[in-house]
């Protein structure tokens, strides 16, 4: 044989009794022991064996293999991601064989290991067998003899590592694991159950390749008289990455062997001690370990489809039931039981609460640093659970954009139906938001009302990790306890909570990552990052503002912004090549970014209305003068003189800072200035009137005007330790004095508005006051007709005139997150706004009979953003809408909460309507007509609402009037007949139907619909899973090195 040819290799020799065997040998990094391990296999005393030796390294060592061993067969695979990728390759390279051994290269095997191993084989019929392992350095003693294993895949070895061997083991025993230095497994059995599970590395793939070799009918033998010596060079891994992997694969291993009758009961018993294991390495500070258990599960169910698939194979070759499996093995779990005996259970140290927390809590407490960071955040993070602490436990109203969720097939079908209940109804795919929050509702199983929460109320803990994350590269402990306490105590998060602003709470939590990623990215002096590629990082970033984007566009702004910045900052700072490279990645990202959300944005309409989209976002508190936006806009939170203390605190490195600290304050500066520019500018239209055209981002740039401001306080404890002695010591301790004092002003302040217990957010919303409107499901399908300023809309909509004034719709009661993203409104929701602002006009005391044609039953004039008896936001409409409204014949107040007027429509018509006497509909398409024709005869029909999509119930024969935007994709079935629709009103559609029956009817997805939902979803996935990629190969790399 010659190692150049890639022929198959046969082995079959008549002339010899004995079995052929090949030997594979995977070389991956060969050492001063390579040359032991070849001179092993070279004196081996067996007769017919043969030598395969793939070689994982970059470079070939076929010639130091023929050295040593002169037939022997070279493969040169670098391209093999594992060891079992690799050692799988000798079913398509040999032919003939009967057994393999597969060997690693730090194992030298005794000169009859394989005689007395293939001996054993054929004597007993095993499928698997495996040799003594003793030290390499000291063979007289044991490094392994085989393993037990329990239910869940924890493996415990039979001899304890490091035993001195005296040949009290020296007899075949059948374990269920052998371990990974030296196999040999019977040819056909291994083509049998399909070789190793290349997804499965670190040893364990030999615990998977045991269990399924006894799943398909064979034994596995340890045969203690054959010896091997290892150098387990395993061991030298790092101990948390083979943590992560082991507990992975283990997971892996347990739901692919498991029928569904075992499998069922044992993974609900896996994920309590998942559970229990976390809850443990909390209280132990042992984060990295509980973050491990997490995304051990998270891991295998990206591979649920391979699961599947591996399940069906076994399922073909299972001639051993998990009955006879489980009693061969060891009973309760491993882990569990070491931990209960204070000992090693598995692969780490679960020792008693008592003694490892005990000592983990005292080491944290005994390092400087660590002790101030771990006091910190504790006692930052009490004060943030007290001051929320009713919002934690009596849940946070549904006002402004923090609006209830539906269930998770509701947004699904939102995103993915074709047809939104908005306006007037609109066809098309939905705003990728919904696909997000239905898919995260379907992961955590429907527990909506507990999703809502966790995403408004853990914002601001997010931001702080970022903001502590963004200043770890500060060389003082105290500097990123500054900017961190000092990002927790600006008002910007809490007049978004008291305004429901949900989108500037993502910013807050956002913009931290993002700075630090744009930092990153141009590898600026204390973030470089060179172990991630161009596309990799792009794809990160953009990643995290396509999330945010999907709720937040203003993150399109602010982003650039922040790139604006960093990449001025940096001019001169990092290297030519490093600054394009920045410059590559954050166009990239945007790029990325804006193209996962593609298909929404082309449904917004031309350029003007994109623009409208990211440029008009919520309005903002008119300031009092600059210094209102110099410190925040206090609205609700603090004093007038108390909120300057941020300002302060930031200027004290900007005094005193010298060299990479200066330039690093400046930086920060230079942002908070941007952010505060921005704000100043749109506040006064100065934006708007540059732009020619609305332009409202303050309430955005304020977040980042606060993470520049958090970012130039946090270097002041460097400038002051560091460079505070160049300066004279009266300027030094005045600015010590003043840093400090405003410093504590600010956390007083903090301290103060946690009594509160709710940050000062509404206790109530207004669906008690408006319960008289939601009718869901229920009787007649109608519309509710909101009115009011878009800071107190429960709901998105658009502008009616020019007195701040803005209409939307809801079906059936009070809007719910499905109703905050609106687009361009379409020709028939631009029929709805010219009918409501002639209402409004005064030019008509009728106002209710031109609302009938869309179904509006009910009008809520919303003023205030909650209840009269709660906190809120008092917007009250002009005295021209309420003369106007109060002018009408046929709209009847009703009684209700002062923050609300509900006008009851006495015109109205069901939205789903039949009329017992012909009435003439095809030309009510004029204000005039309309004002004089009466609709209330209409009959309610189709009132079993299925969903959006979907309506049931009795026609007779006639005209069936449907209030919704003409579309072809509408049918109506009615008896055993489908029925398109005609325009009615120019606007809206009806049905002819022949005959009287049980009637149907439902809208069809576009195939356009479709498709762009598919090309939107494998957009995501496909950015998302290499990110996610990318960044979990950086960091198994930090950990192993």
């Amino acid at each position: 044989m010659h190692g150049a040819e890639y022929s198959r290799i046969d082995v079959t020799n008549e002339s010899k009794l004995a079995p052929p065997v090949v030997v594979v040998l995977v070389l991956n990094d060969p050492g001063e022991w390579s040359d032991q391990v070849l001179e092993g296999l070279n004196n081996q005393d067996y007769e017919n064996f043969q030598v395969l030796v793939m070689n994982r390294g970059p470079s070939s060592n076929a010639d130091r293999v023929r050295a040593a061993i002169r037939d022997a067969t070279v493969k040169h695979v670098p391209n093999a991601k594992s060891y079992a990728e690799a050692a799988n390759a000798v079913s398509g390279l040999v032919e003939g064989a009967a057994f393999y051994l597969f060997l690693r290269d730090d194992t030298a095997l005794a000169p009859n290991a394989v005689s007395l191993l293939v001996e054993e084989a054929l004597e007993s019929n095993a499928g698997v067998l495996g040799p003594k392992v003793l030290d390499f350095n000291d063979t007289s003693r044991i490094l392994s003899m085989g393993f037990v294993v329990d239910a869940f895949a924890v493996a415990t070895p039979i001899v304890e590592a490091g035993e001195l061997d005296q040949k009290q083991h020296d007899r075949v025993r059948e374990v269920f694991s052998v371990s990974g230095h030296a196999v040999l497994v019977r040819s056909d059995l291994f083509a049998t159950i399909g070789g190793f599970d290349q997804r499965i590395a670190d040893f364990e793939e030999h615990l998977d390749l045991c269990w399924r070799v006894q799943i398909a009918g064979g034994r596995v033998l340890v045969v203690p008289t054959a010896n091997v010596s290892s150098l387990e060079r395993m061991s030298a891994l790092s101990q948390p990455l083979r943590r992560r992997h082991s507990m992975r694969h283990r997971q892996h291993i347990v739901a692919k062997c498991y029928g569904w009758v075992h499998l069922v009961p044992i993974l609900i018993l896996a994920m309590v001690l998942s559970l229990l294991e976390v809850v443990y390495s909390l209280l132990a500070l042992r984060f990295r370990h509980a973050r491990d258990v997490f995304w051990a599960w998270g891991w295998n169910l990206l591979q649920i489809p391979y699961l599947l698939k591996a399940r069906r194979h076994i399922s073909r070759v299972r001639e051993t039931r998990d009955r006879q499996i489980r009693r061969r093995q060891i009973g309760g779990s491993s882990r569990l039981r070491g931990f209960l005996q204070g000992q090693i259970g598995g692969d780490i140290a679960l020792q008693s609460i008592r003694g490892r927390a005990g000592r983990r809590v005292t080491q944290s407490f005994a390092s400087g640093p660590r002790r101030i960071s771990l006091i910190a955040l504790s006692c930052l993070g009490l004060v943030l659970a007290f001051g929320s602490r009713h919002l934690l436990t009596q849940g946070v109203p549904a006002y402004g954009q923090f609006a209830a969720f539906p269930d998770p097939a509701s947004l699904l079908s939102e995103y993915w139906g074709g047809w939104r209940e908005i306006g007037v109804g609109v066809t098309g795919i939905g705003p990728a938001a919904l696909g997000l929050l239905g898919t995260v509702g379907w992961a955590t199983f429907g527990a909506q009302e507990l999703l809502r929460e966790v995403l408004i109320l853990s914002l601001l803990p997010i931001g702080m990790l970022g903001m502590w994350r963004l200043l770890k590269p500060l060389d003082f402990i105290w500097g990123r306890v500054v900017g961190t306490l000092l990002y927790a105590a600006l008002p910007v998060p809490y007049n978004a909570l008291v305004h429901g602003r949900w989108g500037t709470l993502l910013l807050v939590a956002a913009l931290p990552f993002v700075v630090r990623r744009a930092l990153e990215a141009f590898s600026a002096p204390n973030y470089s990052s060179e172990s991630r590629g161009t596309l990799a990082q792009s794809a990160s970033l953009g990643l995290l503002i396509a999330v945010v984007a999907a709720f937040e566009p203003m993150v399109f702004i602010t982003a650039l912004a922040v790139f604006l910045v960093v990449a001025l900052g940096n001019i001169g700072v990092v290297t030519a090549s490093n600054y394009c490279r920045g410059i590559v990645v954050v166009s990239l990202s945007v790029a990325i970014a804006a193209l996962m959300h593609l298909p929404w944005v082309g449904l917004l309409g031309g350029s003007e209305q994109v623009l409208s989209h990211l440029l008009v976002r919520s309005p903002w508190e008119d300031p009092e003068g600059l210094a209102d936006v110099l410190r925040f806009a206090p609205e609700f939170y603090g004093s007038a003189w108390a909120t300057w203390s941020p300002l302060l605190v930031a200027a004290v490195p900007l005094l005193l800072g010298r060299g990479e600290r200066l330039r690093m304050a400046l930086t920060g500066g230079s942002l908070a200035l941007v952010g505060f520019l921005l704000a100043w500018c749109s506040q006064n239209d100065w934006l708007s009137d540059l732009t020619r055209r609305d332009v409202m981002v303050a309430e955005g740039s304020m977040v980042l005007a606060a993470v520049g401001v958090c970012w130039c306080a946090a270097l002041g404890p460097s400038a002051i330790r560091l460079d505070g002695p160049r300066a004279s010591s009266l300027f030094r301790r005045g600015c010590v004095l003043i840093g400090a004092a405003s410093l504590a002003v600010a956390s007083a302040v903090l301290l103060l508005e946690s009594a509160n217990g709710r940050w000062g957010a509404p206790t109530n919303d207004l669906r008690v006051s408006l319960s008289l409107l939601d009718d869901r499901d229920i009787g007649p399908s109608y519309r509710v007709l909101w009115l009011g300023a878009p800071e107190v809309l429960p709901l998105a909509g658009w502008p009616i005139g020019q007195d701040g004034l803005y209409a939307a719709t809801s079906v059936r009661g009070h809007p719910d997150i499905r109703h905050q993203w609106v687009g361009a409104p379409a020709d028939s929701d631009q029929e709805l706004l010219n009918a409501v602002a002639i209402g409004l006009s005064g030019n008509t005391v009728r106002m209710g009979r031109l609302l009938a044609p869309f179904g509006i039953r009910y009008i809520a004039v919303v003023e205030r953003s909650a209840p009269s008896f709660s906190s809120g936001i008092d917007r009250p409409v002009g005295p021209r809408v309420e003369q106007s409204l109060g002018s009408q014949l046929d709209l009847r107040p009703l009684a209700a909460d002062p923050s609300v007027r509900v006008l009851l429509n006495e015109s109205w018509m069901s939205s789903r309507a039949q009329f017992a006497e012909p009435v003439r509909l095809a030309g009510l398409d004029e204000p005039g007509e309309l004002v004089v024709t009466d609709l209330t005869s209409g009959i309610p029909i189709l009132t079993d609402r299925r969903s959006a999509r979907e309506q049931r119930g009795f026609v007779g024969a006639g005209e069936v009037l449907v209030s919704e935007a003409f579309d072809n994709n509408w049918r109506l079935l009615v008896s055993d007949t489908i029925l398109t629709p005609t325009r009615s009103f120019g606007w809206a559609m009806r049905f002819d139907s022949p005959v009287e029956g049980p009637a149907v009817l439902w809208h069809v997805r576009p195939d356009s619909v479709a498709d762009r939902a598919v090309v939107q979803i494998v957009l995501w996935l496909v950015v998302a899973r290499f990110a996610v990629t990318e960044r979990r190969r950086v960091s198994e790399a930090e950990l192993s090195t």
